[in-house]
């Protein structure tokens, strides 16, 4: 599906409610509130009234789309042109795109790139590495190197990434404040099948998640360990690249705060890998998630 055709198939707001109602509920609504489906149908803006609970409500209520003034056929044009952009796009240019102010642009961006969170568990042979992120400070002045807590020889002043990969199929990524065990295995518990195989170098952050999953294959690197029989971190390890690529050619400069979102976006694209099958998952994602969003 190229551009011109999404226009053509959404140009009304209702044929987008159509669509997005046809994802949710089947173009049966259900609703929201109480889950009955003993509901009438209100003419004003597609919306309709549960005839148990007696309140109104729309196929956005509980969505990314929520309480949303802008027309959806420019979500729709911000999701296409969003997936399309294989080096990422910024939001004054998407600003210009959808005619709209940048702040209205950055709002949209920050939505999408929440549906794009992998919430499925990886299963079967799962490879984890762990990265560190953030450019050199060796010629940055000394007063800022203190500020930032800089060691030559460390990586205290960069942001440490957690990276999990099924063989062949999905990843996951995760800003860690500290890679430590503390806060890496409850991720990998929340991200992981139990059944699955977990292959690791010997970081001892991983120690004891082999009483978790099936097995732990450990590959200690410091002895020239790399591989074992099938099992290897060349997946993961060879994924960090890309990342790095996407950072440094795509938003040369990412916010902590905001750095979990724009993994979401990379790893969404990795994971599925034709346009028109990023859009349909996407719209999916954010019709038919709950999405308690804070800006």
């Amino acid at each position: 599906m190229d551009l011109v055709t999404l226009l053509e198939n959404f140009d009304t707001q209702e044929k987008c409610i159509n669509h997005l109602e046809k994802i949710r509920w089947n173009s049966k609504p259900l609703c929201p509130y109480c889950n009955c489906t003993k509901v009438s149908s209100v003419a004003i803006e597609r919306r309709h009234k549960c005839l148990n609970c007696n309140r109104s409500f729309s196929v956005l209520v509980g969505t990314v789309f929520e309480s949303t003034k802008l027309p959806l056929k420019k979500w729709f044009t911000a999701i296409f042109i969003i997936v399309g952009a294989k080096k990422g796009i910024s939001s004054l240019e998407l600003s210009r795109h959808l005619d709209v102010n940048k702040d209205t642009a950055w709002f949209l961006q920050r939505r999408i790139r929440t549906a794009m969170e992998e919430t499925n568990l990886l299963k079967g042979i799962v490879e984890i590495d762990e990265t560190y992120v953030g450019g050199s400070m060796t010629k940055m002045h000394k007063s800022y190197k203190k500020k930032k807590n800089y060691f030559p020889a460390g990586m205290q002043h960069k942001t440490p990434v957690l990276g999990m990969q099924q063989r062949e199929g999905k990843i996951i990524l995760r800003v860690l404040k500290k890679a430590w065990g503390e806060e890496i295995k409850p991720i990998l518990c929340q991200s992981i099948a139990k059944e699955s195989t977990v292959v690791t170098d010997g970081f001892g952050g991983y120690f004891g998640i082999g009483n978790v999953y099936k097995d732990h294959i450990i590959l200690n690197h410091d002895k020239k360990i790399f591989t074992k029989g099938r099992f290897h971190t060349n997946t993961i390890e060879g994924f960090w690249g890309i990342l790095k690529r996407a950072i440094i050619g795509s938003y040369h400069k990412i916010s902590i705060k905001y750095f979990q979102e724009y993994l979401n976006e990379i790893a969404f694209k990795f994971n599925y890998k034709k346009n028109e099958e990023r859009f349909n998952t996407l719209v999916n994602n954010m019709i038919s998630r709950a999405f308690p969003f804070s800006g």
